[in-house]
This record gives structure tokens, sequence and C-alpha cells, in this order.
């Protein structure tokens, strides 16, 4: 057996994690909070029926020396895009609405007139071509005005997507506040990346706007319809929108975040996005996540009062299982469903997703065909909350520490492959920026973000460039139209090109 593989036991799969096994993936995690600053870290691992291994790495406030723990309450940020999901396959279980309508027959879309229009499948695959925008940048800023440590950098960074200063920020942000406001800024200023199906782009106003869908179609604001058609049925008691409740809660997560010196520093206003929920604004706790996993995993699975879960909440087994099924690429050995997205850990299929916003740094998932899952929460932004989950995913599998999802091998590019993809890259996210270039001794390196981070980076193939960061690597893919480059797939967003290097 090579080292890759994993190891395989009896009947069941593959063998019961030893002691020593969760031992060696609790030094890694303890590890990993240490290297990354992580003032706490929450990790579960565990099968339908048993917890392997739970534990609350550090602090949900670091000053005051208050731990985390399984009920602690942490933002999950785009883990949100999954219970949004199964709002809307609900609503469509009661024929309130259909996956296949046209968007247009549910918000006053102007975008696909004379061309076929996307769907509401598009908008939960994100390929409904619409690109990334500002929008969510705008409406956080007001949030974190008065904090000590983000009001400056947020302000920055949502100043570089308008002409105008605070007051042209806040009429933006107003502007775009309902659902229809979102929807009119769109058909006024975007263009469409390509037809429906044709690109996958990650795309928050999609997410959001399906909130507005779900609100539509119920009658119910979205924090109520999951609250009641959800939540309720799985007992997921401690999961909430509502940010007056979790401030007022003495087991909540205070948020940090590094300044611009790179320090972690303590940041507690929670960014906020007014009736923009459905793309990333859930809070939740390790033990309600691994019941929404177990939940995920086995959906026909009984409740407490003998129902199979998936009849609790309303919505057929195989509509819960269709989420997770890689609908569109979203990156090299990746695809995404609905709300949820299916990678590969060595030959192991695993299906879930990331969250990231100030403060919040989270993932959800499982391996299907073991039935074993994985919940990272934190309280620190930017903090590799896959690599926590692959760890812990390859101490069940025997897998070593250091295995990841995407592990390229440098490619030996012809001088003009390397020229073609240099240059500069963007959306309209201001943290959606790129710059592959060389360097003077001739390494191709990467500036990413706002303010740029620098990089080593090396071709993985003729279209494809890996970025080296401290904990990970990266995936840069090339998209091509008559056969010149004309934008780069990176953090799962298409950024378009801008200039030659």
């Amino acid at each position: 057996m090579s080292r890759g593989e994993p190891r395989r036991g009896s009947s069941s799969g593959l063998r019961r994690p030893s002691r020593a096994d969760l031992g060696r993936l609790d030094e890694a995690l303890r590890s990993l909070a240490e290297r990354t600053g992580a003032p706490g870290l929450a990790v579960t691992l565990f099968t339908r029926d048993e917890v392997l291994y739970e534990a609350g790495i550090g602090h949900r406030d670091r000053e005051a020396r208050a731990p985390i723990d399984a009920d602690t309450i942490c933002g999950i940020a785009s883990v949100t895009k999954s219970f949004t999901a199964l709002a809307v396959q609900a609503l469509a279980a009661d024929g309130l609405l259909r996956l296949d309508d046209p968007v247009t027959e549910h918000l006053p879309f102007t975008l696909w007139e004379h061309r076929r229009p996307a769907t509401l499948r598009h908008l939960l695959s994100h390929t409904s071509g619409l690109p990334p925008t500002p929008t969510m940048t705008w409406l956080r800023a007001a949030s974190q005005a008065g904090d000590a440590a983000a009001s400056a950098p947020t302000l920055r960074e949502a100043l570089t997507t308008v002409t105008g200063g605070p007051e042209e920020l806040g009429r933006r942000a107003a502007e775009v506040a309902t659902f229809d406001g979102l929807v009119a800024y769109l058909n006024a200023n975007v263009e469409l990346l390509g037809e429906p199906g044709e690109l996958f782009s990650y795309s928050n106003d999609a997410y959001c706007l399906l909130g507005g869908v779900v609100e539509r179609a119920s009658g119910r604001p979205l924090e109520a319809f999951l609250a009641e058609r959800v939540l309720a049925p799985l007992g997921m008691t401690r999961t909430t929108f509502d940010l007056d409740r979790v401030m007022a809660d003495a087991n909540a997560a205070t948020l940090y975040e590094r300044d611009e010196g790179g320090e972690v520093r303590r940041s507690p206003a929670w960014q906020t996005t007014g009736r923009m929920l459905g793309g990333g604004m859930l809070k939740s706790t390790l033990r309600d996540l691994r019941t929404w996993v177990r939940f995920l995993m086995a959906p026909e699975s009984p409740g407490g009062d003998g129902r199979p879960l998936c009849e609790a909440v309303g919505v057929p087994a195989a509509s819960v299982r269709e989420m997770a099924r890689g609908e569109a690429w979203c990156g090299p050995g990746a695809r995404y469903g609905r709300g949820l997205r299916e990678a590969h850990l060595r030959g192991l299929r695993f299906v879930g997703h990331s969250g990231g916003l100030k403060g919040v740094s989270s993932y959800v998932g499982w391996v299907p065909d073991l039935g074993v899952g994985a919940v990272v929460l934190t309280n620190l932004g930017g903090l590799p909350s896959e690599k926590a989950f692959t760890t812990a995913i390859g101490a069940y599998a025997g897998l070593p520490p250091d295995a990841a999802a995407y592990e390229p091998a440098p490619y030996e590019a012809a001088p003009h492959e390397v020229e073609e993809v240099l240059g500069s890259y963007a959306s309209g996210e201001p943290y959606g920026r790129l710059r592959l270039f060389e360097d003077a001794a001739g390494a191709l390196r990467a500036a990413v973000g706002f303010p740029a981070v620098e990089v080593p980076a090396f071709m993985a193939g003729p279209s494809e460039v890996a970025l080296r960061y401290p904990e990970y690597d990266a995936p840069v893919t090339l998209l091509r139209r008559d056969g010149r480059v004309w934008a780069a797939h990176h953090g799962s967003r298409v950024l378009e090109r801008v200039r030659s290097a």
C-alpha cells in the first residue's frame, strides 16, 4: 500500500481510527491553530451514530480565557448556502416553485431579455452567468464602522468600488438593500459572463436573491421559514440569524481578525448585510452542525419522533441527495451541486462547503461512501478551514495529516505557455484581484486580493497555475475564448483579464 492510499478495513469500509490516529489528529489541529494564530478552533469527527473526536482548542474569548466548545455559537458564513438551498428544495416539494423556473418568474430581472433566462437551478449551482459584484462589500461596511480593528481597512476596501467617498458608499448600500433594489442594480450595471449553464462563478448575489425567492414563495421571512421548516424539526436549537440573540448568549464567540501588520486582534463587530441573509449570515455551533451534516449524509434516518428526518422537514430524501451531486465544474477535481461542493481527498470523494467572513472560518462536510463527517468552526477569518476538515477526515482514513484535496504537480511549461498567462485579472469584488508575473529571477509569482498578498506560483498544466500559500496550494485555471486567455478562474470566481503583463 502506498503512502497516499486510505487503509482498508473490514466490510464496513475503513477501519475505526485508533487512539494513536486520533492523538495525531489532535496534535495536527493544535499545531494548525498555533501556526495560524487562531484564538479558538472547534472540530468534530463523527459517523451517523457516534462521535469519534471532538475538541475545543483555545478560546471563544481570548482575553477572558473563556474556552470554545461544542455549544459555542460561531459564524458559519457561506455554509449558510446549504440551508438556503434546502429551503428552495422544500418549496419545490410543496409545489410553490420549480427548480427549472426562469428566475424572471420570481424576480424582476431584465438581464436576460431576448435570450434564454437563467433558472433557479442555475442560481443554486452558481452557473447563471452573474459575475461577482461589490454589493455585499457595500452592505457589510456600515456594520464595521465602530470596530477598532476592522473599520479602517473595511472602509478602504469598500471605497475602491465607488467613485465617490463615504456618502456615495452609503447611497450604493441603500440602493442594493432590498431584493428588487439588488436586481435593479444588476440589471443596470453588470454584463453576464456567459449563457446559463456555461460557466461556474460563485455568486453571493445569487444566494441572497434565492433568499428573496424563498420569502416571496413562502410568504415568510427566510429566517422564520428556515426556523420552522428545518431548524426546529432537526433540533438545531442554537442555530440562528438573530444577531441580538447571539450577542446576548453567554457562550458566543468573540471575533478576531488580523490587522494590517498581521497581528491577530479582537474585532467584535459582526458583519451584517440587512435582508441579504441567504448567502452567509447564519450562526451555529459544532453540535448543531453535526446534526446538519448527519441529516445531509442520511436524510432517511429516523428523528426523535421516529419519522425519517426528510419527512420531518418535508423534503424527499432524493432531493436532499441531489444537493450533494456535483452539477458544475468549479475547479480542478471539484464540482458544485446546490449549496454543496464535491471534491476528492486521495481517492475519497467528499462533499461539503466552506465559509469565510471577518472573524469566521468554517467547514462542514462528509464522505458519502464511508458515512463519516466533520465540522470545523473558528473565530478568526482566513484560517484554512478545509485543511482542518481534510486533516480530520484523513485521520479516519489513515491518511497523513498533509493530505489535501488539491495536490498539484509542477508542469514543464514552454516559455510561450507561461507568457500567455501573465497579466492582471479582476472581478467586481474588491478582493477579486490576481496578478501573475515573473520576478527578477524569472520565477512565477502571484499577487492576490486586496491588499495584495504575494505568494510563489508554478505552472501545474498548460492552463493551470498553482499558488503556494503557507498551509495549502490553490488553483488558478485560465479560461480561453477563440484560443486566447480572457479570464482566470480563482477562488471559485471568474476574474476577467484587465491588461497584459
